[in-house]
């Protein structure tokens, strides 16, 4: 029942239903006052967005998680933990930072119009690589988010990837969705910084 209600508080964020609650992110101070950072992205990748509600296509029941999601927004929570790592960087480049919720299989799942033909969706080639599980990762296919970075430091590129469920923060015997979804931005973020690190230093 937990898993139940915890889906459909996410579905109704989805649409729009309730309000987004940012995930409160641990900002240390900016040590490296020097450090440029260039955000590139997408204008896409900026903003909250339901990729489809046609349950035929390909993104279906994705969600792109827009940075009002965290308070500060990631990327000011990545510019102070680059900051932290590499005091001595000067640039920080970023070409995509992006999180999605995909809850496609248990959304269709509960359609009528489900079935063999839904594992051959997966099609959509500018968004795949930064919306998939694989396999091993989620086998029951639950709803699970996933955050990408890729980017340079002083010229170096970086590449992160996480995935987690959206689960209750450890201790907190009961949360509603929306709080499951916000523990699951913040461990992807603390992730992909851990994944930063240990990608070693710039040149």
């Amino acid at each position: 029942m937990k898993k139940y209600v915890a889906l459909i508080a996410l579905v109704l964020a989805a649409t729009g239903c309730v309000s987004v609650q940012p995930t409160q992110l641990d900002l240390q101070p900016v040590s490296n006052t020097a450090l440029v950072v260039a955000d590139n992205r997408p204008l896409d990748q900026k903003e909250t967005e339901m990729l489809s509600y046609i349950v035929t296509n390909c993104d279906y029941g994705i969600q792109r998680l827009g940075d009002e999601w965290t308070t500060p927004d990631k990327i000011a929570y990545l510019k102070a933990e680059v900051s932290r790592l590499y005091p001595n960087a000067k640039r920080l480049d970023i070409s995509h930072f992006v999180v999605y919720n995909n809850m496609q299989y248990q959304l269709r799942e509960g359609n009528i119009y489900r079935g063999p033909v839904w594992a051959l969706l997966e099609c959509n080639e500018a968004t795949d690589r930064f919306t998939l599980y694989t396999p091993q990762e989620n086998p029951e296919r639950y709803d699970m988010l996933i955050g990408t970075f890729e980017g340079t430091i002083d010229g170096k590129a970086y590449t992160a990837r996480a995935a987690e469920f959206p689960v209750c923060p450890e201790g907190m015997a009961e949360c509603d969705g929306l709080a499951a979804r916000g523990n699951a931005i913040k461990k992807i973020l603390q992730s992909i910084v851990v994944q930063i690190e240990q990608s070693g230093p710039p040149i």
